[in-house]
């Protein structure tokens, strides 16, 4: 082998401590050691992975977290290569980086995580919440091991598995005369202030569905979380438009909200997995199986108001 895995455990080491002296307190060498590594490492590849700020640290460039994601997977075999017995089969470890464009993964992600991180103690999980683009961008450049996301231009090289199909909803304050109602179009919310969900890509659609040239909607405030949105409802500031739904219907301030079925033309969201092309790493792979595993549960329909 040119590059020794030592060499690459090194490099690995530094780039995710951001420092070359925490990487060799670290592994109990010589932080020359760890140094030479970097240097051996990107020589082989002909390219600069990681950028030197003096007296500062390290910072991985674009091309580092690329090959960080593939060294990481090439050194994680490697260790349970030499578990004995049935750990050689069954083991898993070693982080997993999950970007997530879905404003209620507080509702369905622990109950993924947790069987994970109980049944193998050497795993650790970083969650990102994040946009639709940069999830995806974060993904193509190695940031992301995996993303949950909304299956909308979808990027080549992504490979997209839906989770659960969310068609959109009306949600009221508890005391509502709309609460009654069996479900609700655009000409039963009339003129009734609205209160949108504003982030990238869902601010066009949910705009889209509250009004249109003929009768724009009356928004009469946003909000960048779910959570702030369903709290401004619940408050009785106006009725919103949503897509999933948490387990509660009662808001971070104490106020009850109901959901109730929007009759559209509309498309729904459509919530998916996604994953680069090719056989993924054990832990990634595992994440994905309970994923799946999970949203297959009848359970998982409560995420959603059927319209």
């Amino acid at each position: 082998m040119r590059v020794s895995i030592k060499a690459l455990n090194y490099f690995l080491h530094a780039a995710e401590h951001g420092s070359i002296a925490k990487a060799a307190a670290e592994l109990n060498v010589v932080p020359s050691a760890i140094s030479n590594a970097i240097d051996l490492v990107e020589g082989e590849f002909e390219l600069q992975l990681v950028q030197r700020y003096p007296a500062k640290g390290i910072r991985p460039t674009a091309a580092g977290l690329a090959m960080m994601r593939r060294i990481r997977h090439l050194v994680e075999e490697y260790d349970t290569l030499f578990l004995e017995g049935t750990e050689l089969r069954t083991a898993l470890s070693g982080s997993l980086t999950i970007g997530y464009y879905a404003p209620v993964a507080p509702a369905f992600m622990p109950a993924i995580v947790a069987p994970l991180v109980r049944e193998h103690p050497g795993i650790k999980v970083n969650l990102v919440e994040t946009d639709n683009e940069r999830a995806q961008a974060g993904l193509l450049d190695g940031e992301f091991d995996l993303i949950l996301f909304v299956a909308e231009n979808v990027r080549a090289g992504i490979d997209c598995q839906l989770l659960i199909d969310a068609p959109p909803y009306v949600l009221v304050p508890h005391d509502h005369a709309l609460r009654h109602r069996e479900y609700v179009t655009r000409d039963g919310l009339g003129n009734e202030p609205l209160v949108l969900l504003n982030l990238p890509m869902t601010d066009e659609y949910y705009r889209g569905l509250a009004g249109d040239a003929s009768r724009p909607a009356n928004i009469v405030a946003t909000a960048s979380t779910h959570e702030m949105v369903r709290s401004l409802v619940g408050a009785g500031v106006g009725c919103s438009i949503l897509n999933m739904r948490p387990a509660t219907a009662v808001t971070y301030a104490g106020d009850e909200v109901f959901a109730i079925p929007f009759r559209t033309d509309a498309q729904a969201l459509k919530l998916a997995l996604g994953h680069l092309d090719g056989r993924p790493r054990r832990l990634v792979q595992a994440f994905m199986d309970a994923t799946r595993d999970h949203f297959a549960l009848a359970s998982a329909n409560d995420l959603i108001v059927p319209s």
